[in-house]
């Protein structure tokens, strides 16, 4: 997965940021991908960054609420 600029420029991350299920899918996968980790500090670590995405994607729905105008085509409040 690449990163926002190189998916489309500066608009880009504004979306991404303003996108609560980007950030769940992220935290999802991640979530996913430390099970796969037999180390429980690599795990643990993995499960913290989940976390962060999970509250990013909380920041981006607050966002939503508060500027009607940045919500993505398609995404309902």
């Amino acid at each position: 997965m690449g990163s926002p600029r190189e998916k489309g420029g500066g608009a880009m991350i504004e979306n991404v940021m303003t996108n609560p299920a980007y950030w769940r899918d992220r935290a999802a996968r991640t979530r996913a991908k430390a099970e796969l980790f037999r180390y429980q500090n690599s795990r643990a670590n993995l499960l913290k960054i989940a976390e962060e995405y999970d509250r990013l994607a909380n920041y981006a729905e607050q966002q939503l609420l508060r500027a009607p105008t940045l919500r993505l085509s398609g995404q309902s409040p």
